[in-house]
């Protein structure tokens, strides 16, 4: 019986310990402006796109056959060198196609890729 009353407890403490910290918005501080890639798909079939710098590849979203999506850039990937490759995954295949040259890109930029 005891151990059902611990339960909760440990239940709650685990949810608070996973929890981030929120910081607070200064209003006084203006918002950093997006950095966006605006994908062109001319194909008819669907593609996933990523963005790496070095190790990391980060999976912005999918645009469908004949449309185009605008995807934001995590902003944590443009300071420093802000240096990106993007990478087009056609979905059903095992191509992968990216841009030839790793692209400087600058906070507030925005990034226009065809397919």
């Amino acid at each position: 019986m005891r151990a059902f009353q611990v339960l909760p407890l440990l239940l709650l403490l685990s949810s608070v310990a996973c929890s981030s910290a929120q910081t607070a918005h200064d209003p006084t501080k203006p918002q950093p402006p997006r950095t966006t890639v605006q994908v062109r798909n001319q194909r008819p079939i669907d593609f996933n796109l990523y963005v790496s710098t070095g190790t990391h590849r980060i999976r912005l979203g999918t645009v469908p056959g004949m449309s185009q999506r605008t995807f934001t850039i995590p902003a944590h990937l443009i300071p420093g060198q802000g240096m990106l490759r993007f990478h087009i995954d056609p979905i059903g295949s095992q191509d992968v196609l990216s841009t030839a040259e790793d692209l400087m890109v600058h906070e507030g930029d925005q990034v226009s890729l065809t397919i």
